[in-house]
Protein backbone atom coordinates (compact mmCIF):
# COMPACT_ATOMS: atom_id res chain seq x y z
CA UNK A 1 0.00 0.00 0.00
CA UNK A 2 2.87 2.32 0.77
CA UNK A 3 4.18 1.86 -2.79
CA UNK A 4 0.76 2.61 -4.26
CA UNK A 5 0.48 5.76 -2.15
CA UNK A 6 3.96 6.88 -3.23
CA UNK A 7 3.24 6.00 -6.87
CA UNK A 8 0.09 8.17 -6.71
CA UNK A 9 1.96 10.97 -4.88
CA UNK A 10 -0.21 10.62 -1.78
CA UNK A 11 0.85 11.56 1.73
CA UNK A 12 -0.63 8.78 3.86
CA UNK A 13 0.51 8.51 7.49
CA UNK A 14 1.87 5.15 8.65
CA UNK A 15 -0.85 4.78 11.28
CA UNK A 16 -3.53 5.02 8.56
CA UNK A 17 -1.81 2.34 6.46
CA UNK A 18 -1.49 0.14 9.55
CA UNK A 19 -5.18 0.67 10.34
CA UNK A 20 -6.18 -0.43 6.83
CA UNK A 21 -3.88 -3.47 6.90
CA UNK A 22 -5.10 -4.52 10.35
CA UNK A 23 -8.77 -4.34 9.42
CA UNK A 24 -8.69 -5.69 5.87
CA UNK A 25 -6.90 -9.00 5.54
CA UNK A 26 -8.64 -10.51 2.53
CA UNK A 27 -6.73 -9.32 -0.55
CA UNK A 28 -4.75 -6.53 -2.17
CA UNK A 29 -7.71 -5.22 -4.18
CA UNK A 30 -9.68 -4.55 -1.02
CA UNK A 31 -6.66 -2.92 0.62
CA UNK A 32 -6.16 -0.61 -2.36
CA UNK A 33 -9.90 0.04 -2.52
CA UNK A 34 -9.89 1.14 1.12
CA UNK A 35 -6.96 3.46 0.47
CA UNK A 36 -8.73 4.93 -2.58
CA UNK A 37 -11.88 5.43 -0.53
CA UNK A 38 -9.98 7.28 2.21
CA UNK A 39 -8.26 9.53 -0.34
CA UNK A 40 -11.59 10.29 -2.05
CA UNK A 41 -13.23 11.02 1.31
CA UNK A 42 -10.37 13.36 2.25
CA UNK A 43 -10.62 15.16 -1.09
CA UNK A 44 -14.40 15.55 -0.92
CA UNK A 45 -14.37 16.84 2.65
CA UNK A 46 -11.19 18.88 2.13
CA UNK A 47 -9.48 17.23 5.12
CA UNK A 48 -6.01 15.85 5.68
CA UNK A 49 -5.71 12.07 5.73
CA UNK A 50 -5.73 10.96 9.37
CA UNK A 51 -6.67 7.93 11.43
CA UNK A 52 -9.94 9.66 12.37
CA UNK A 53 -10.79 10.24 8.70
CA UNK A 54 -9.85 6.63 7.87
CA UNK A 55 -12.12 5.27 10.61
CA UNK A 56 -15.04 7.41 9.46
CA UNK A 57 -14.65 6.70 5.76
CA UNK A 58 -14.32 2.93 6.26
CA UNK A 59 -16.78 2.32 9.11
CA UNK A 60 -19.54 0.99 6.84
CA UNK A 61 -17.11 -1.41 5.15
CA UNK A 62 -15.94 -2.81 8.48
CA UNK A 63 -19.48 -3.35 9.71
CA UNK A 64 -20.12 -5.41 6.53
CA UNK A 65 -16.96 -7.43 7.12
CA UNK A 66 -17.66 -8.03 10.80
CA UNK A 67 -18.16 -11.74 10.24
CA UNK A 68 -15.29 -14.15 10.70
CA UNK A 69 -12.66 -14.20 7.93
CA UNK A 70 -13.06 -16.78 5.19
CA UNK A 71 -10.49 -19.58 5.43
CA UNK A 72 -10.11 -22.99 3.79
CA UNK A 73 -11.27 -24.52 7.09
CA UNK A 74 -14.41 -22.39 7.20
CA UNK A 75 -15.24 -23.29 3.59
CA UNK A 76 -14.68 -26.99 4.31
CA UNK A 77 -16.85 -26.79 7.41
CA UNK A 78 -19.76 -25.12 5.60
CA UNK A 79 -19.57 -27.49 2.62
CA UNK A 80 -19.34 -30.54 4.90
CA UNK A 81 -22.38 -29.37 6.83
CA UNK A 82 -24.31 -28.71 3.60
CA UNK A 83 -23.61 -32.21 2.28
CA UNK A 84 -24.04 -33.81 5.71
CA UNK A 85 -20.54 -35.28 5.87
CA UNK A 86 -17.68 -34.81 8.33
CA UNK A 87 -14.95 -32.23 7.75
CA UNK A 88 -12.45 -35.07 8.25
CA UNK A 89 -13.93 -36.73 5.15
CA UNK A 90 -13.35 -33.60 3.06
CA UNK A 91 -9.76 -33.44 4.27
CA UNK A 92 -9.25 -37.21 4.08
CA UNK A 93 -8.44 -39.60 1.28
CA UNK A 94 -11.76 -41.44 0.86
CA UNK A 95 -12.98 -41.36 -2.73
CA UNK A 96 -16.68 -42.26 -2.83
CA UNK A 97 -18.70 -39.74 -4.88
CA UNK A 98 -20.64 -38.53 -1.83
CA UNK A 99 -17.31 -37.38 -0.35
CA UNK A 100 -15.21 -36.57 -3.45
CA UNK A 101 -17.82 -34.24 -4.95
CA UNK A 102 -18.15 -31.99 -1.85
CA UNK A 103 -14.33 -32.00 -1.60
CA UNK A 104 -14.10 -30.77 -5.19
CA UNK A 105 -16.70 -28.09 -4.50
CA UNK A 106 -14.69 -27.00 -1.45
CA UNK A 107 -11.52 -26.73 -3.53
CA UNK A 108 -13.39 -24.76 -6.20
CA UNK A 109 -14.77 -22.35 -3.58
CA UNK A 110 -11.34 -21.94 -1.98
CA UNK A 111 -9.92 -20.93 -5.34
CA UNK A 112 -12.81 -18.61 -6.11
CA UNK A 113 -13.15 -16.90 -2.73
CA UNK A 114 -9.62 -16.89 -1.34
CA UNK A 115 -6.43 -15.31 -2.58
CA UNK A 116 -4.23 -18.35 -1.95
CA UNK A 117 -2.14 -20.56 -4.21
CA UNK A 118 -3.10 -23.99 -5.51
CA UNK A 119 -0.43 -25.70 -3.37
CA UNK A 120 -1.82 -23.94 -0.26
CA UNK A 121 -5.32 -25.12 -1.14
CA UNK A 122 -4.01 -28.66 -1.60
CA UNK A 123 -2.22 -28.44 1.74
CA UNK A 124 -5.48 -27.59 3.50
CA UNK A 125 -7.09 -30.69 2.01
CA UNK A 126 -4.83 -33.24 3.64
CA UNK A 127 -1.65 -32.38 1.75
CA UNK A 128 -2.99 -32.92 -1.74
CA UNK A 129 -0.91 -31.97 -4.77
CA UNK A 130 -1.75 -28.78 -6.69
CA UNK A 131 -2.61 -30.87 -9.76
CA UNK A 132 -5.38 -32.54 -7.76
CA UNK A 133 -6.73 -29.08 -6.95
CA UNK A 134 -6.56 -28.09 -10.65
CA UNK A 135 -8.48 -31.25 -11.58
CA UNK A 136 -11.16 -30.57 -8.95
CA UNK A 137 -11.61 -26.95 -10.04
CA UNK A 138 -11.77 -27.90 -13.73
CA UNK A 139 -14.31 -30.62 -13.04
CA UNK A 140 -16.60 -28.27 -11.10
CA UNK A 141 -16.23 -25.47 -13.69
CA UNK A 142 -17.14 -27.86 -16.50
CA UNK A 143 -20.14 -29.19 -14.59
CA UNK A 144 -21.29 -25.63 -13.78
CA UNK A 145 -21.70 -24.92 -17.50
CA UNK A 146 -24.82 -27.14 -17.76
CA UNK A 147 -25.95 -27.96 -14.23
CA UNK A 148 -28.34 -25.35 -12.82
CA UNK A 149 -28.76 -27.32 -9.58
CA UNK A 150 -25.01 -27.13 -9.01
CA UNK A 151 -25.02 -23.42 -9.90
CA UNK A 152 -27.69 -22.85 -7.24
CA UNK A 153 -25.79 -24.96 -4.70
CA UNK A 154 -22.60 -22.97 -5.30
CA UNK A 155 -24.47 -19.66 -4.97
CA UNK A 156 -26.14 -20.83 -1.77
CA UNK A 157 -22.80 -21.99 -0.31
CA UNK A 158 -21.13 -18.69 -1.27
CA UNK A 159 -23.84 -16.74 0.54
CA UNK A 160 -23.39 -18.82 3.69
CA UNK A 161 -19.59 -18.56 3.49
CA UNK A 162 -19.73 -14.78 3.03
CA UNK A 163 -22.20 -14.52 5.90
CA UNK A 164 -25.14 -13.14 3.93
Amino acid sequence: MRKKAERDNLQVPDDVLAYIAKNIASNIRELEGALTRIVAFATLTNQDISIFLAENSLKDIFSENASAPITPDSIQEIVAEHFNIRIEDIQGSKKPKNIAFPRQISMYLCRKLLDISLPKIGESFGGRDHTTVIHAISKIEKQLENDTALQNTILQLEKVIKGQ
